[in-house]
């Protein structure tokens, strides 16, 4: 399905098969799952005729998966126009990385002050693994234990309810991280930055620990805002685009 930005509708098809539910819940995880990571990029059309062949699901069908996507913000759907993947919020962005660095710089301070040693050993072995991927070039491996190791942090029974609000902040934060992410440089740089937060955590220094963490958390709002410099047909509420990045790299450095 060369149209769908390189997405493969076979591949699509099996697993939304291996997940299991209807095929209407199939077409919406895996059309969803595409739109998250990238492999369906902002303002790119979906083809109906396509997706409803690799789910062998009625055009009525599939419109009840895409009218999901769309209640979610995913996706628009024009009547001249067709349905086609929907820019990011840069508005939407701002704020949800604005409550995530307020909580996460938190968290991991509380971590630094008392997280089992068992835990902390967990923490390490993330690592281990992180340099494995960035080794073998496996980016998408990388990228799913970046997100375990923040989510780590919130795997116990004093944090659970922190864990809780988080976890839906990043996933809306999710195409954003899986934009940024194939830049050049930015994973060797996000495991360093997490080696930093490791040793703080480690040497129970909970200052460092979320000087480090918020140190992290800055750096990507940084590397967004070049990134929209760069690419301002991805995002909506573009103008004017450096007013908006200012402000939120000035909410971070208040904090």
């Amino acid at each position: 399905m060369h149209s769908a930005g390189g997405f493969s509708g076979g591949t699509a098809a099996a697993r939304g098969r291996r997940a299991g539910g209807s095929k209407v819940d199939q077409a919406y995880a895996a059309l969803k799952r595409s739109i998250v990571s990238g492999a369906l990029a902002p303002d790119m059309p979906i083809d109906k005729n396509e997706w409803c062949a690799a789910f062998e699901v009625s055009r009525l069908s599939l419109t009840t998966a895409i009218n999901r996507l769309a209640f979610e913000g995913l996706v628009v759907v024009e009547p001249q126009r067709g349905s086609y993947v929907a820019k990011i919020h840069l508005e939407d962005v701002r704020q949800w990385m604005l409550m995530r660095r307020a909580l996460e710089v938190e968290v991991v301070g509380v971590c630094a002050a008392d997280m089992s040693d068992d835990a902390i050993a967990a923490l390490g072995q993330n690592l281990a693994y992180q340099k494995a991927a960035i080794t073998s070039g496996d980016l998408e491996g990388f990228h799913e234990l970046d997100t375990r190791f923040h989510r780590q942090m919130t795997e116990r029974p004093s944090l659970a309810r922190v864990g809780e609000v988080l976890d839906p902040i990043r996933t809306h934060l999710e195409r954003v991280r899986r934009t940024l992410l194939p830049e050049p440089g930015r994973p060797e740089g996000t495991f360093h930055e997490h080696e930093a937060i490791f040793h703080a955590i480690a040497a129970r220094k909970p200052d460092q620990a979320k000087s480090e963490m918020a140190n992290h958390l800055d750096r990507v709002s940084r590397e967004l805002h070049s990134f929209v410099a760069r690419h301002p047909d991805f995002f909506e509420d573009n103008f004017p685009i450096e007013a908006r990045m200012r402000e939120l790299a000035g909410d971070n450095q208040k904090m």
